[in-house]
């Protein structure tokens, strides 16, 4: 069970390494997106400063030529809109892309459960498929404290995989641990039947993978 275990704990570790390497660019991505808005900000800032320093710099005196000063004010004020308008523009860009970003991540999070889910319950299934030759070998020696003792863990072993299997799989594996346990009451009274119920169940179980 050792091995098995070590096993099942690669298939997991891959499954994960694989989704991390995705989720990685992903967000690596986000972040591009986030810095870039933040630069663009951070230029807005200074020129609204600069133009606010130059208002508070510049004084109206009393002989002040009113239609420069209007015409002046008025460019500034166009600029100033002009700006707000593109970084609101940027802005709504960017809280697309994130949104975006957060989807693909959350598809990136589900796909990489279903595969590691999806290994893990392979590995079970191939493992109980070793352990069903080692029953049909036991029988033919006869050997039924062995017999019994593998159907046991291989009926265990059933259930891990249960909890991680899609619906149609499920009701598979309740017949298969159903025909499991007819095969260990007959392995104490005929064990040419269980001998032949095991048979079965080495093609049921072949049969969920496929």
């Amino acid at each position: 069970m050792k091995g098995t275990s070590w096993l099942i704990i690669a298939v997991l570790l891959a499954g994960l390494g694989v989704g991390g390497f995705y989720f990685y660019q992903q967000t690596t991505d986000l972040k591009s997106n986030i810095l870039d808005l933040r630069q663009k900000l951070d230029r807005v800032e200074a020129f609204v400063k600069s133009e606010e320093d130059i208002r508070k710099m510049t004084q109206l005196p009393a002989d002040a030529n009113l239609p420069k000063v209007i015409t002046s004010l008025n460019s500034t004020n166009a600029k100033l809109a002009s700006v707000d308008d593109s970084f609101k523009k940027e802005a709504s860009r960017l809280d697309g892309d994130v949104k975006k970003q957060a989807q693909a991540i959350d598809k990136l999070n589900k796909d990489t459960v279903a595969m590691t889910q999806k290994n893990t319950f392979d590995t079970l299934m191939a493992v109980i498929r070793g352990h069903i030759l080692k029953i049909k070998l036991e029988l033919s020696n006869k050997n039924v404290g062995v017999v019994k003792s593998e159907l046991d863990l291989v009926n265990e072993l059933l259930t891990k995989a249960s909890a991680i299997a899609t619906p149609e799989h499920k009701k598979a594996i309740e017949e298969i641990q159903a025909a499991l346990q007819k095969a260990k009451a007959e392995a104490d009274t005929n064990l040419p039947a269980a001998s032949s119920r095991v048979d079965l169940l080495w093609y049921d179980v072949v049969k969920i993978q496929k």
